[in-house]
């Protein structure tokens, strides 16, 4: 059996996603990471990208805290039934770079959804994918966080498409369509951003003043409500700058920069950092235009078997 699961970026909501009914606007991108499972002894996972690997069993589990996590995740769910018997690869090449750095589309919350799906089909025969199966796939992946995560990079990943995100303790994700026919392109920013290290300094903001941190969480989500029901290309190249500057205000906030340089031949007013700082960029591209940068391709499935 094989299946894939596309990578996500979340376009809007940067940090109000990890409050409950914090909104955030995500799309999957088609770029997968790929399992093949067959029958063996035992329970294996294998996993691969540019220069790195591991081997997880259940007699050596210290290959994969996110293995771990979803196993134990999934043995909870059908108690009195474990996913055994499997040999199971994961490759996740596609949301790396050749040299084997991340290229910030959510390749740990991929695998998480896609070795879910994977166990709990060796239950039985592979179907469609249920709701069920996101749930178990959030709480394992925030469970290899050590417990935070807004869950909103598992939950794109597993439904695929474009949708808009309700975060919390059980957050919610609806489909959606891209405001005014715009696509989007991807740019590299300068650096890394450690994701965990930025969470920790919004959540530092948010003790110093909290008043502030509501304000924030309310214009964010009145912004990102704006975007996603915005009517035409003007709109919602407005309603898109606004939350741009909104990003940058925070960050600046914070301590953890959103500001990032655009290259040449893109629209500046029309480019944004996504994500926990400036990692990575996105811009939206109307229909029919040609520029330096490709817009990606929306993964329209999410978890799927191919075969």
């Amino acid at each position: 059996m094989r299946l894939s699961v596309p990578g996500n970026i979340l376009l809007l909501g940067e940090y109000a996603v990890l409050e409950e009914g914090g909104l955030g606007f995500a799309v999957a991108v088609d770029r997968r990471v790929r399992l093949s499972v067959r029958p063996a002894g035992g329970l294996s996972v294998r996993g691969s990208w540019p220069g790195g690997s591991f081997l997880w069993t259940r007699g050596d589990p210290g290959g994969s805290a996110l293995v771990s996590a979803v196993v134990a995740a999934v043995d909870a769910s059908a108690p009195g039934r474990r996913a055994d018997d499997l040999e199971i690869s994961i490759d996740s090449t596609e949301l790396f770079d050749p040299s084997g750095r991340k290229t910030g589309l959510g390749s740990s919350a991929a695998t998480a959804a896609g070795l879910t799906a994977a166990l709990m089909a060796g239950f039985d025969a592979p179907g469609p994918v249920a709701d069920a199966g996101a749930q178990v796939a959030l709480r394992a992946h925030r469970e290899a966080q050590g417990g935070r995560g807004s869950g909103y990079d598992v939950m794109c990943s597993w439904y695929g498409g474009v949708g808009s995100f309700t975060g919390g303790v059980f957050p919610a994700w609806t489909p959606a369509a891209m405001p005014g026919g715009f696509r989007i392109a991807l740019f590299a920013g300068a650096g890394p951003v450690l994701t965990p290290q930025a969470v920790g300094l919004y959540a530092a903001w948010k003790r110093r003043d909290p008043a502030a941190a509501l304000r924030f969480l309310e214009e964010s989500n009145r912004r990102v409500r704006a975007f996603a029901r915005a009517g035409t290309p003007e709109e919602a190249a407005s309603c898109w700058a606004s939350c741009r500057d909104l990003g940058i205000e925070l960050g600046e906030a914070i301590g953890v920069s959103a500001r990032i340089a655009v290259p040449r031949g893109l629209d500046g007013t029309l480019c944004k950092a996504i994500g926990a700082g400036s990692e990575l960029g996105a811009c939206l591209v109307a229909p029919g235009t040609k520029g330096p940068l490709s817009a990606v391709a929306v993964a329209t499935e999410g978890v799927r078997w191919e075969a």
